[in-house]
């Protein structure tokens, strides 16, 4: 029987499975968002036993930030969150990685002041810059921890193969995209568990695809995102095929009287032991579907065929991704 909660890496620290993803707290190009019902579910989120909130300080330049903040400052003590910094901003425009220990002691200071907050509990780099060695960002982590800034600290977007291995009980993490339509992954994802690493899955709806609202016909406007080439779920062949998979998405939900989304996020996980699913979610509607999708369990032949529905998407090490 699968839990509602587990722990983070080989720590103390028991969370949701489902944690609620801020991405779109910040506001910016996801389309039409109403930050008022964002903040309403984020009040049920916490009242529904939801532990664990997923921001970054880049999400809208700090926005998403200092809303999740105000929000949970009545809740600060039942409630962890979790940031992310390395991200930057030119004035001009500009995007680039920074993995420096400098900069990750300031982002964590303006982080703090921007979430109101006197210690992030799940501090995690969001991507790294390919020269800061990794050893030397892991010991100002660990120096930051013993200071009380942090309690814990994970990465993103890196292939864990690339972290050092000992000497660091405050990493208790690694993040990676992961779902019916992107499980390149997938066999790093089932190592995790065995250094003592919780895998935290994003994107267990492939930017929405596998909410079942969208098929092969799939377009978005000027101000949302996945109008880009680059959110490849929604373009060329890529899309024709999540479109085929969300149909036997929907079909295999329908005989268990749920929904495509519900069933995607059980999908993730089941397919990972004590995984953790970061779901972005703008309104309430979307936070029960989430939840729901935590307690399903779905038999044998649902899972037989939503692995052969994804089968074409090729599996292979991170490093090729």
């Amino acid at each position: 029987m699968r839990t509602d909660i587990t722990r983070l890496g080989v720590s103390s620290q028991v969370v949701s499975r489902v944690a609620f993803g801020c991405e779109q707290l910040g506001g910016y190009d996801w389309g039409a968002v109403d930050a008022t019902e964002i903040a309403a579910a984020i009040e049920s989120a916490v009242g529904m036993g939801v532990t664990l909130f997923d921001t970054a300080d880049c999400y809208g330049r700090g926005e998403s930030e200092r809303r999740l903040g105000r929000i949970l400052a009545p809740h600060r003590a039942r409630v962890m969150i979790a940031t992310k910094f390395g991200v930057r901003f030119s004035d001009s425009g500009g995007v680039w990685y920074d993995s420096s220990p400098a900069w990750a002691r300031q982002a964590l200071d303006e982080s703090l002041r921007r979430l109101q907050t006197e210690v992030v509990d799940l501090l995690q780099m969001h991507y790294w810059d390919g020269v800061t060695p990794l050893r030397e960002l892991f010991d100002c982590l660990e120096r930051l921890r013993e200071r009380g800034k942090i309690r814990w600290y994970g990465v993103t977007n890196l292939s864990p193969e690339l972290v050092p291995a000992g000497g660091y009980p405050g990493l208790v993490s690694a993040s990676l995209e992961y779902s019916l339509v992107e499980r390149t992954c997938e066999s790093v994802a089932q190592q995790l568990r065995a250094r003592g690493i919780s895998f935290i899955a994003y994107g267990c709806l492939g930017q929405g695809i596998l909410s079942g609202k969208y098929g092969a016909d799939a377009r978005f406007g000027a101000g949302d995102r996945r109008a880009r080439p680059r959110y490849r779920n929604f373009h060329g062949e890529r899309l024709a095929h999540n479109a085929a998979i969300v149909e036997v998405l929907k079909a295999e939900a329908a005989k268990l009287g749920a929904v495509a989304s519900q069933v995607a996020i059980a999908w993730v996980l089941q397919a990972v032991a004590d995984s953790i699913a970061v779901v972005g979610i703008k309104n309430g509607a979307q936070l029960v579907d989430a939840l729901q999708g935590r307690q399903l369990e779905l038999p044998g032949e649902t899972v037989a065929a939503l692995d052969a529905a994804s089968a074409r998407l090729q599996v292979a090490d991170c490093e090729s991704a």
